[in-house]
This record gives structure tokens, C-alpha cells and sequence, in this order.
């Protein structure tokens, strides 16, 4: 058995940096932030994949989510506004940490021997400091963390799961699990591949995909480490 991740918003909030990008930024805005943040994520989701695939800027995609977020909730930026708040938000990602119960279902599978992954998009060198921000180390080798830009292919592209399964060593014939925020990134090229998924949905977003449904979905952290206990204890069970 093995379990493979995504990264942002799954093994972490990502709503943590942003909070204290925005809080330096605009300090004495008295807004929803928790609004302005699930604006932010939409306005993101809605150009990401052009972004990966080369169709805009990474730097035209951030410009386009933050002003456009910030917009729907009065407060009005220019471009360089919007770059400024970019690289705020990056570097408060030096705060992140694993949320307890994430850490809790990592040490759980690291305990009974469970392989662990992580397939995520984004640039190598920050990817990498999540890695090492999180501390994931204690539970995930370094070898088997795949990065878009290393591997050459972004999600939902099935090629850089397939890229980790053959990195893994793991064959048609063992049970492997996908967990992800994301139905689109995450979720549908899993099952595609023909992993099982636990979708991690706090965000209660809907699954448009008719063809393709996670097998577990998990609606916080904790009930994302229940779910994986189940799947442990199970297994260890047919082991037995």
C-alpha cells in the first residue's frame, strides 16, 4: 500500500499565509478575510491551468487573482500592488506547518510502514521549501517528492503520476492512494490513472465530474486522519 499527496491546501491551509500577507497590507481593512481568500482561490482556479500550460504568466496569473478578489470586495490595487502582495504571500509561507491532524495521519503511515509520496505542481525551489517548512522530512523521503517543474509534466496530467509510480516502484497491483484538495488537479487524473482518491473538500466546492468521484471525501483534517486510520486499521486487519 502506499499514499501519495498533493501539497498546498492539502497538507497545510493556505489560507494561513494569506491571512498574514493581508493583514501587513492592509492593515486597517475590516474585511472578511476568510471571503477575500475563497475569492482569491477562485479567481486562481479559474486561470491556473492556462498559467501551467504556458497560455499567460505565472506574474498575469497573480495579478489577475489578487485584483480581481480584492475588486469584488471594494478594495481596488494596480498590477504592481498586486505583484507586491504576491511576494508577501510567498514569504509568509515560511510559517506554515503541517496541521496537527495531517501530521497525525503521517505518523500514523510512517509508523506501519506505509510508503509515502508527494506529487505537486509548482517551481522547484519553492515546492521545496514547503518540504522543508513542513518538516515533512520526518515522514516522506526527499527522493519521492515530484515537482511539476522537475518532472515535466503538471497535473492533470496522468504522465507525472505514472512518473511517480514507476520513481516508487509501485505496480498495477498494489493499492495506491491519492490525496488532494483540487477534483480537477488532483482527483480526476488520479482516477483516470487508476488510483483510489480521498478528496480533502473544507471548502464544501462541488464535484462537477459525473464520470469521475473521489472514493472518500474528507470535509476537514480530522476527518481526512479518520479516514486514513479506517484505511490502516483495515489493512492491517487482512495482514492479520
Amino acid at each position: 500500500m502506499f499514499f501519495l499527496f498533493d501539497i498546498d491546501d492539502t497538507l497545510y491551509d493556505l489560507e494561513d499565509p494569506f491571512r498574514l500577507a493581508f493583514e501587513e497590507m492592509f492593515p486597517s481593512e475590516v474585511e472578511d478575510i476568510h471571503s477575500i481568500f475563497l475569492d482569491f482561490r477562485k479567481y486562481n482556479n479559474m486561470v491556473y491551468e492556462k498559467a501551467i500550460l504556458g497560455e499567460i504568466t505565472m506574474e498575469e496569473m497573480c495579478i489577475y487573482r489578487a485584483k480581481n478578489a480584492f475588486r469584488d470586495h471594494n478594495i481596488i490595487i494596480s498590477d504592481s500592488e498586486a505583484l507586491k502582495f504576491q511576494l508577501l504571500y510567498l514569504s509568509k509561507k515560511k510559517f506554515i506547518r503541517l496541521n496537527p491532524y495531517v501530521e497525525k495521519s503521517l505518523k500514523l503511515l510512517s509508523e506501519n510502514n506505509i510508503e509515502m509520496g508527494l506529487v505537486s505542481n509548482g517551481p522547484h525551489k519553492e515546492q521545496m521549501q514547503k518540504y522543508n517548512y513542513l518538516g515533512l522530512k520526518r515522514f516522506i523521503k526527499k527522493k519521492y517528492t515530484f515537482i511539476s517543474e522537475d518532472v515535466g509534466f503538471y497535473k492533470p496530467d496522468c504522465r507525472i503520476l505514472k512518473f511517480a509510480c514507476n520513481k516508487m516502484n509501485i505496480s498495477k497491483n498494489d493499492k495506491v492512494f491519492f490525496i488532494g484538495d483540487s477534483i480537477k488537479l488532483d482527483i480526476i487524473p488520479a482516477k483516470k490513472y487508476g488510483l483510489n482518491t480521498i478528496w480533502i473538500n473544507r471548502r464544501n466546492y462541488t464535484n462537477e465530474s459525473s464520470l469521475y468521484k473521489p472514493d472518500y471525501i474528507a470535509y476537514s483534517f480530522k476527518e481526512l486522519y479518520t479516514i486514513i486510520k479506517k484505511i490502516v486499521d483495515s489493512k492491517l486487519s487482512s495482514d492479520f
